[in-house]
């Protein structure tokens, strides 16, 4: 999957040039990231977290892994949902050992579920 790097270029009308400008990236490294070649660069993590920043938009988002360019935190949630988000979070610290689930996994099962919409 290719991250979004180019395409949030165009749609502000940025170039390279500009990112580069902005956030410091090496032109070298973003031409990469844009080509999708951004395996085996060196301080990656650190170049997302500049370029999500920038961007103003989520990791996964850049990265390609979604289509949702909302980041959503707790202090989105009515107090309901933050009770539930809270109650969940807890159950899954306390109850099972580190490691032995994978949080994701529930996480895009719950995305899935089908619960009452807004």
């Amino acid at each position: 999957m290719k991250n979004r790097l180019k395409e949030l270029c165009m749609e502000k009308g940025l170039t390279l040039n500009d990112v580069q400008a902005k956030t410091n990236i090496d032109f070298k490294i973003l031409e990469n990231f844009e080509k999708g070649l951004e395996n085996g660069i060196p301080n990656l993590l650190e170049i997302w977290q500049k370029l999500v920043s920038f961007f103003k938009v989520p990791v996964e988002y850049l990265m390609g892994l979604t289509s949702d360019r909302v980041t959503i935190t707790i202090n989105d949630l009515n107090p309901y949902e933050e009770n539930a988000y809270e109650r969940i979070t807890n159950m899954l610290n306390e109850d099972y050992p580190d490691g032995s689930i994978s949080q994701s996994k529930i996480g895009k099962l719950l995305i899935d579920a089908s619960f009452d919409e807004e």
